[in-house]
Parts: C-alpha cells; sequence; structure tokens
C-alpha cells in the first residue's frame, strides 16, 4: 500500500503515524503488521467518514481489537 497516497498531507500522515506507534507499544506487535492492519482499515472507513478528526481513535480501537483478540 502506498501510504503516499493513502493520506491527504503531511499533518495528516504524522497523526495517523503517531496513532501506529501507540499501537506498536501498546500491542507490542511489529509495526509493519501493525502498519499494514492500520492502513488497511484506515482506507476503508476514510471513504466514509464525514468528519476526519476522529479516524484515528476508530481506526485504532479496530486495530487494536483485532490485535489482541
Amino acid at each position: 500500500m502506498n501510504s503516499t497516497l493513502l493520506y491527504e498531507n503531511e499533518a495528516e500522515e504524522k497523526l495517523h503515524r503517531n496513532a501506529i506507534q501507540t499501537l506498536v507499544r501498546e500491542t507490542r506487535m511489529p509495526e509493519d503488521i501493525v502498519c499494514s492492519l492500520y492502513e488497511s482499515v484506515f482506507e476503508r472507513l476514510k471513504s466514509h467518514a464525514r468528519i476526519k478528526d476522529f479516524l484515528p481513535i476508530f481506526i485504532s480501537r479496530e486495530v487494536k481489537d483485532i490485535l489482541l483478540r
């Protein structure tokens, strides 16, 4: 997945990268796995989101649930 196309600007990318790093610390999973899963969920939810400010919260919650099952 090409992350340069996924994020609209550098600020958005930084916001989501921070969320990914938090998930890596909290789940103790490898960064590449967390990042791949996060970006998959992000891609799916982004197209339906009206207010994108809350996306990191919803994506992180879903990714964490998947990883900690």
